[in-house]
């Protein structure tokens, strides 16, 4: 049966705006009081209530999770990253010569890219493992490190490729972290058919975005120079008086302007890879298929962004709830998997809540997105 053919089961996400917005702004006021610490409650409540408007087939996701969990995990990260960092970015310069402090900050960057790829698998494993649907829990299996290790080698090839290699190396992350997901007992594929490229279709948009950024890096700081230098000779010749923060204004309305640009030339790129990842994810025969487009999907990410810099990271998790029912409001399953002879998952649960994934804050305090 073709996919065209086949009957296909909708995701559908009920969460109000206004209901998520009051949630994020009250847990945001009691994370203020409490210095930060009320962080975990916040994201165990946000994440319930999101889940539990998740509807697959006619059924919600139930989330499991607790934030004294959360809080175990973050004390693991506590003198695996925090002190560490801190001892990098505020001691180091003080305490050592500036040709060691700046090596020690360039290698802790290096450092860096494993550890976000490992603190995203172990973020997703502990989510997984906290997500119920019709009784059955989610899992993730395989290796943190493992990944953590190819996704360092696959980085090092967009470095020396300037970019051009950053479709495949997405295509290889989500293979990765797809084929090792499991729904109770049964594995999730991640299969390419008919001989076609996995990237199919993230290589148009991928060079779209790639010219237009060197466009914008390059037109940005130009514009910028033009309009200060025709400022400054106005300045000059005193016939017209400015007011002193013009060049703070200028430098702001550069960096928003080249923002704004990022985004618009990545969208085309992040719809297709999006749409691509979907395609190639099967359970049991049963086919995604996610229908992201360019424009919606440039919408949602520009508003989601407002929230998080105008709340200063505060509201973020309204970013990521944005996002969330954005996927979901246009995510299919083509064909219906066996259900009924999938049993409940062997694999061990994460005790110790996601570790480095709350110091790097990599799903903005919602879940998986």
């Amino acid at each position: 049966m073709t996919a065209e053919a086949a009957p296909s089961q909708t995701f559908a996400h009920s969460g109000k705006f206004f209901n998520v917005l009051g949630l994020a702004l009250k847990n945001a006021g009691l994370t203020i009081i409490t210095l930060t610490m009320y962080r975990f409650w916040a994201r165990t409540s946000m994440r319930r209530r999101l889940w539990s408007r998740t509807w697959v087939m006619g059924d919600p996701l139930e989330y499991t999770g607790s934030a004294g969990e959360l809080f175990r995990g973050f004390l693991i990260s506590l003198p695996c990253f925090f002190l560490p960092a801190i001892f990098v970015f505020y001691i180091a310069p003080v305490a050592l010569e500036a040709v060691w402090a700046g090596w020690l900050t360039f290698g802790f960057y290096v450092l860096s890219v494993p550890l976000i790829a490992a603190a995203r698998y172990w973020m997703r494993r502990y989510q997984l493992s906290r997500t119920r649907w019709r009784g059955i829990k989610l899992g993730l299996a395989g290796s943190a490190w493992g990944f953590a290790a190819a996704s360092w080698g696959w980085w090092v090839l967009q470095l020396l490729s300037l970019g051009w290699y950053t479709p495949a190396a997405r295509i290889n992350r989500a293979r990765m972290m797809w084929e090792n997901t499991r729904f109770g007992d049964q594995p999730f594929q991640f299969e390419v058919q008919n001989g076609e490229s996995p990237q199919k279709g993230m290589w148009w948009p991928f060079a779209f975005g790639w010219v237009g950024m060197a466009v914008i890096g390059l037109a940005t700081p130009i514009a910028a120079g033009a309009v200060s230098a025709y400022v400054a000779s106005q300045i000059a010749t005193g016939e017209v008086e400015y007011p002193a923060y013009l060049p703070v204004l200028i430098g702001l309305s550069v960096l928003a302007i080249g923002a704004l640009g990022w985004l618009l030339v990545w969208a085309p790129y992040n719809a297709a890879a999006m749409n691509r990842i979907a395609s190639l994810i099967t359970i049991d025969g049963a086919r995604f298929k996610l229908r992201a487009k360019t424009i919606s999907l440039f919408a949602i990410t520009l508003l989601g962004w407002i929230f998080v810099i105008f709340s200063l990271g505060l509201l973020a998790p309204v970013a990521g709830f944005l996002q969330v029912r954005y996927i979901l409001n246009r995510l299919e399953l083509i064909d219906t998997p066996r259900f009924a002879e999938i049993g409940q998952s062997v694999l061990r649960d994460s005790d110790s809540g996601e570790s480095l994934g709350d110091a790097f804050d990599l799903d903005m305090g919602v879940g998986v997105i």
